[in-house]
């Protein structure tokens, strides 16, 4: 799936590719995570905010996922990052007020 995040003006902020994965992080429809692949975020624009607006959009888009995570591969040290279904719900809150 792809995910678009425009400002007020319709100006691209980010794109991000994702799909669902079984818990040994293998595609599936019917997956319980979401793996984001590929994050383009424009120059300028808040890496952290974007994030969790991404994220918040694709957990009301995939109400079953219990998590959604990413490994950074430029990192120095590469580790995998989540939100766990706690902060996906506090997120769909958030968004739906």
């Amino acid at each position: 799936m792809l995910t678009v995040l425009r400002d007020e003006a319709g100006q691209l902020q980010a794109a991000c590719d994702w799909w669902l994965v079984d818990t040994e992080g293998r595609w599936t429809p019917e997956g319980q995570y979401v793996f984001l692949h590929q994050l383009e975020i424009s120059p300028g624009v808040n890496l952290h905010t974007v994030r969790k607006s991404l994220v918040a959009q694709i957990s009301l888009q995939e109400p079953q996922a219990l998590g959604v995570f990413w490994k950074r591969e430029h990192d120095v040290f590469p580790r995998v990052h989540a939100f766990r279904r706690e902060q996906l719900q506090q997120l769909r809150k958030e968004v739906t007020v």
